[in-house]
């Protein structure tokens, strides 16, 4: 885990060292809700690099499950992006999980930059994503006396996200976060921390880091034990 850390910190430092404008594309949080049952449910808010996201997820029957993705964030750059995409997930003995999700979304974007002459120019584009997103994670449950337990889970996972924003401007990204979710019972602190790497450099500007912070409500049919 430090090493991914250290090889995420010098992505961001090479980037903004060679940076010249204000990036295209913000990356927003991987939603990855490790449901592993049926009726189970994710509502989720959390805010970083990527602006401020809300997310959720449920599980309408078992070894299926719904995702959503809203993202917003205002600046020199601005972005507002809806998702939705639909998973399946798979226990791995009694604390692993294994889930694939894939969606589409769309969304635009709004970049403003400034030259060396000081003159400051505004793009405005709409554009499209489908994405692939495996994950693999470890389900949490320790207590703490006979009535609190500590509920959570960790994860790794790795989001493919195909971005188009027309014309010349399709891109590949892989997008490998770590994350975690920590709390008693419904109520959950929440991290996550990646990189996002294109495929092809030159297309689509794009800030290489994901990170946010935030909160989880988490049902679980374990909740009600």
């Amino acid at each position: 885990m430090r090493l991914f850390i250290k090889a995420c910190c010098l992505v961001l430092i090479s980037s903004l060292l060679s940076q010249c404008k204000t990036p295209d594309y913000f990356p927003h949080r991987v939603n990855a809700p490790m449901l592993n049952n049926q009726g189970d449910l994710n509502i989720e808010a959390s805010v970083g690099s990527g602006g401020l996201d809300f997310q959720g997820a449920v599980s309408p029957v078992k070894n299926l499950g719904l995702v959503f993705n809203y993202s917003t964030i205002n600046g020199s750059h601005s972005h507002s992006v809806f998702e939705g995409g639909i998973g399946y997930y798979r226990s791995i003995g009694t604390k692993g999980l294994f889930e694939l999700y894939g969606g589409y979304g769309m969304g635009d974007v709004r970049s403003t930059s400034t030259d060396l002459q000081g003159n400051s120019s505004t793009i405005k584009m709409d554009f499209s994503r489908i994405f692939i997103q495996p994950a693999i994670g470890l389900l949490v449950t320790k207590e703490t006396n006979p009535e609190r337990k500590i509920r959570g889970n960790s994860y790794f996972a790795t989001r493919l996200s195909y971005l188009d924003f027309g014309s010349d401007q399709q891109v590949l990204f892989i997008e490998p976060v770590i994350g975690a979710r920590m709390g008693l019972k419904s109520i959950q602190f929440n991290t996550q921390f990646g990189v996002s790497l294109p495929t092809v450099s030159g297309k689509i500007d794009n800030f290489p880091i994901l990170v946010s912070f935030g909160l989880t409500y988490s049902f679980r049919k374990s909740n009600k034990e």
